[in-house]
């Protein structure tokens, strides 16, 4: 069971100087990680995220995205609230946003599906990687939830005599620079989405270490950045939200 009560004691692993990164305006935010004890939850609607002792909710802004073509000057949302959480073990990051259109793909092309997803340098540094999806030599590790994929997710655990065997609707990725997005062949992050009346809500989950090269290390500092697509305003690839990369203050 979860403690609410967040641990503030302890030592950091490696600590990483972000100051300069925040100085120069490449990282645009700094929010502090609580340490909980216990499991933390998957469910977007569990009680933890919204509890006076839980994570803090920070608004993120989302700009446009005008560094590569097709360039998207207007995306239609303009805002994430962004709740990040750990413990000894396990690292989670919860999304809310509002979207007046449910696209999942049920009633529309699969192209424009609602989506989310966060991303990480996946070396350590001062510095994170440039926010176009990292460069070559400076591989990000991304993590991408899409509304159809989550439809299908849902399906195959309602038919399925063992859901715990379907693991998750988001994939665990990896990419140096536009258009060399790649599918891990470990995956190892879990995630759920779920409609509101107003939007969506969305937990990533993942261990802190997965003894996977391929995959962010998460027990120390590090740099996160935030892109959200609106199917409905057929909002795919690089057309979308942006938010530049927030540091992670490890508590």
């Amino acid at each position: 069971m979860l403690l609410m009560t967040g641990l503030w004691g302890g030592c950091n692993p490696v600590a990483t100087d972000f100051e300069a990164c925040l100085q120069e305006g490449v990282c645009i935010e700094k929010i502090k990680v609580v340490r909980y004890s216990g499991t933390l939850p998957l469910s977007p609607a569990s009680s933890f995220w919204a509890a006076e002792q839980g994570p803090a909710r920070t608004v993120i802004e989302l700009g446009p995205q005008l560094i590569t073509n097709p360039q998207w000057p207007n995306p239609s949302i303009k805002q994430v609230t962004l709740s990040v959480a750990r413990t000894d073990t396990e690292f989670a990051v919860r999304l809310e946003w509002e979207d007046a259109t449910r696209d999942d793909g049920l009633d529309d092309s699969r192209l424009y599906t609602d989506q989310a997803a966060v991303m990480f340098p996946l070396q350590a540094g001062a510095m994170p990687p440039p926010i176009t999806m990292g460069s070559e030599q400076e591989m990000v590790n991304i993590w991408q939830w899409k509304a159809a994929r989550q439809v299908e997710f849902d399906a195959l655990v309602k038919a399925s005599s063992d859901p715990a065997s379907i693991k998750s609707p988001v994939e665990d990725l990896n990419a140096e620079g536009f258009s060399t997005l790649t599918r891990q062949a470990q995956q190892d992050v879990m995630g759920q989405g779920m409609r509101t009346e107003t939007g969506w809500q969305v937990v990533f989950k993942r261990a802190l270490t997965t003894g996977d090269e391929m995959d962010r290390a998460l027990d120390q500092p590090t740099a996160l950045a935030i892109a959200i697509w609106d199917g409905g305003n057929r909002e795919t690839n690089g057309q979308k939200g942006l938010a530049g990369w927030i540091v992670l203050e490890f508590a």
